[in-house]
């Protein structure tokens, strides 16, 4: 007896841990799904077995992963939900349950839940919520004929234990696909603009490109190859040698013959990602004196710290000077070189190839 025990015990467990090793390589809610289908449900012996999946609005129900017949699952939805006291209480109790156990059998035997299975020849049901974070999410359900034993305290246990790891695994697909859809989204925008836009790692590995920016560069998408690489290249090297946040760099597009100015930025110093900007120079536009050269020399040296990404209150400290002299004059010098905001003033001093002057120490 003991032995037999023994190996029921051990059954269990490798059981249990092929549903949990599923779970874990799962990535979509549809994956998640499958994976109780095939691995979980097994632990449970029973003629039917379903995931459904509650929506924040009680009329509509999803069905994630089923094994019954469509008729049956008909006659369910159309006048056994609404009336089936092991799913009530599963939902109120937030714990599995099966029909033996309802408080009253004679409520779950005069049930429309009762009624459906019986039409498909089922008697015993026994179901259990699934929580992702913090709400209920869906349920699982199980179905057995007349032939077949109530369902037991140890399926109740596994029932239990299969909508916990459920709940997790599909908390984290859903996590997976929202980030996914999020990315999907991020990448239509940048390709919308006409600015080239690039992400590498500091090690000049390129994570993305928009579209421009793989119209303007040559190479395939394992390397950069184009008339961006050494600009990028300069950058990287100084964010991981020398710590800077900021990388401005330029270069001359031979297919072009346009003369293109980078603007680097180390985004994410613990994930080593940063993000170039590609800007035409303004060489079209005509002007009687270069951008640089008609702002002063501090004014020149505010536009350097601008360049950095500093704030207002930064650059005021590294300047010793108020705030309020910091927006005077900024106010300045966009009127100087017809500039709207702190990007178009460094646009159009780096478009005139002002010489940049050392950061204030």
């Amino acid at each position: 007896m003991i032995e037999k025990m023994q190996s029921q015990t051990s059954a269990t467990i490798d059981t249990r841990q092929q549903y949990v090793r599923a779970l874990q390589s799962a990535l979509s809610v549809d994956e998640v799904t499958d994976a109780f289908m095939r691995a979980g449900a097994p632990m449970i012996p029973s003629d039917a077995h379903a995931a459904y999946r509650l929506h924040a609005d009680a009329d509509r129900v999803g069905i994630m992963g089923v094994s019954a017949q469509q008729r049956f699952l008909d006659d369910y939805e159309d006048y056994g939900r609404r009336d089936d006291p092991v799913l009530e209480f599963a939902l109120r109790e937030l714990r599995a349950i099966d029909s033996s156990r309802v408080p009253v059998p004679e409520v779950w035997e005069s049930s429309g839940a009762h009624a459906a299975l019986g039409v498909a020849g089922f008697v015993h049901s026994l179901e259990a919520p699934v929580i992702v974070g913090g709400a209920v999410f869906g349920t699982l359900n199980f179905a057995r004929a007349q032939s077949r034993p109530r369902f037991s305290r140890r399926d109740l246990v596994a029932a239990g234990f299969m909508g916990e790891q459920l709940g997790l695994a599909m908390e984290r697909a859903l996590r997976f696909e929202a980030t996914g859809r999020r990315v999907g989204f991020l990448e239509q925008a940048l390709d919308s603009l006409a600015q080239p836009v690039v992400v590498t790692d500091l090690d000049c590995r390129t994570l993305f490109r928009n579209r421009a920016a793989r119209k303007l560069e040559a190479g395939g998408a394992d390397g950069l190859g184009g008339p961006l690489d050494v600009p990028i290249a300069e950058a990287m090297e100084e964010f991981r040698t020398n710590g800077r946040r900021v990388y401005t760099g330029s270069v001359h597009d031979p297919g072009s013959g346009e003369h293109l100015i980078t603007r680097s930025l180390n985004v994410s110093q613990t994930q080593d990602v940063a993000v170039t900007l590609v800007f035409k120079a303004d060489s079209g536009r005509t002007r009687t004196l270069p951008a640089w050269n008609v702002l002063s020399r501090r004014e020149q040296e505010i536009a350097e710290l601008v360049a950095q990404g500093l704030s207002t209150r930064q650059i005021a400290e590294q300047a010793f000077i108020t705030e309020n002299t910091v927006k005077q004059h900024l106010k300045r010098m966009f009127a100087k070189v017809d500039a709207r905001n702190r990007a178009e003033l460094i646009q159009r001093v780096w478009a005139h190839g002002g010489n940049a002057v050392k950061p204030l120490q």
